[in-house]
C-alpha cells in the first residue's frame, strides 16, 4: 500500500506495518499506543514537546540528541550510560557531594 502527498488522518489498528517506510512525514500531534517499534531506526526525528510513558528502552541508544530540559521521572536507570560514565556513578557521586557539603 502506498500513500502519497495525501493530507489524510489515518486510523490505524489491530494492523502490521512491519518493515514501512515513513519518510519526510507529519506526525506531529499523532497519539502512538500499544506499539512495538523494537529494532526500528529512527533518524532526523523531531520529538520536541512530547511525552513517553511505558516505554521501554532497553539496550537503547541515543546519539547526537538534544535531550535540553528533559525530565526522566520513575525511572529504572540500571546499566545507564551517559556520555561513557555510568548514571549509577553520577548519582553516587552527587549524593556523596552533597554528603560532604553538609558536614
Amino acid at each position: 500500500m502506498e500513500i502519497h502527498a495525501t493530507r489524510d488522518v489515518l486510523d490505524v489498528r489491530d494492523a502490521s506495518v512491519a518493515s514501512s517506510t515513513f519518510d519526510d512525514v507529519n506526525l506531529s500531534n499523532t497519539r502512538f499506543h500499544n506499539v512495538n517499534l523494537s529494532a526500528a531506526v529512527i533518524e532526523k526525528v523531531n520529538l520536541s514537546n512530547s511525552k513517553i510513558e511505558d516505554a521501554n528502552l532497553s539496550n537503547t541508544l541515543l546519539r547526537n540528541v538534544n535531550m535540553s530540559n528533559v525530565k526522566i521521572e520513575s525511572a529504572l536507570l540500571a546499566g545507564m550510560i551517559v556520555n561513557g560514565v555510568s548514571v549509577k556513578d553520577l548519582f553516587e557521586a552527587y549524593e556523596s557531594a552533597n554528603r560532604a557539603g553538609e558536614e
